[in-house]
């Protein structure tokens, strides 16, 4: 049987066609069952991110919500703290102002008295050149006097001691006449 050339190619076409169309088919039929499968689990992890979608949407919106209370609070801390600041501020020179003009008084008084102690120091000083002079006069003058005393005292106890030997002399000088009368008196 020898087929002609036209034939074996008609032949071979049909059966690559009809086993072709089976592959076609079981390739269409396991494309769509796997499509189906990617579809359920497309659509399954799609649900699965819109529900963590929704649930972050709602932390979020927590989150903002509790942050921006506590912005309010910390912005109306923040204020109260810049008011008091400046309270504090406002006192503080206010204070230093007061100080400063005081002390300005201070120094103006200090500045006239420091004046009237150094011109009272130049005449203290004159005074006191006059009463060092007149202490030193006074004090050669008593040095003077307690050597005047003493020498006087030197010579009252000169002057009484010579008396005292001028006594003694002239009584014992009339005893021994009154013994020299005595005795010439008895002898006659």
């Amino acid at each position: 049987l020898v087929l002609p050339f036209t034939h074996i190619k008609q032949w071979y076409q049909r059966r690559v066609r009809g086993t072709s169309n089976e592959i076609n088919k079981r390739i269409k039929s396991d494309s769509h069952k796997q499509e189906a499968t990617d579809v359920k689990t497309s659509e399954g992890k799609c649900d699965r991110l819109k529900q963590s979608i929704a649930q972050l949407r709602q932390q979020l919106a927590q989150a903002v919500s509790e942050h921006r209370q506590s912005e309010q609070g910390l912005r109306s801390r923040k204020i109260k703290t810049e008011s008091a600041l400046e309270t504090w501020i406002a006192k503080y020179d206010t204070d230093m102002g007061e100080r400063q003009d005081e002390y300005e008084q201070i120094e103006a008084v200090y500045k006239i008295e420091k004046q009237q102690l150094e011109d009272l120091e130049e005449r203290f000083a004159v005074l006191e050149e006059e009463y060092n002079r007149i202490m030193e006069e006074r004090r050669i003058a008593a040095e003077r006097k307690a050597e005047e005393e003493r020498r006087m005292r030197l010579l009252t106890k000169a002057a009484v001691v010579i008396q005292a030997h001028w006594r003694s002399f002239a009584t014992r000088k009339k005893l021994k006449q009154k013994k020299k009368g005595k005795k010439g008196k008895k002898g006659k």
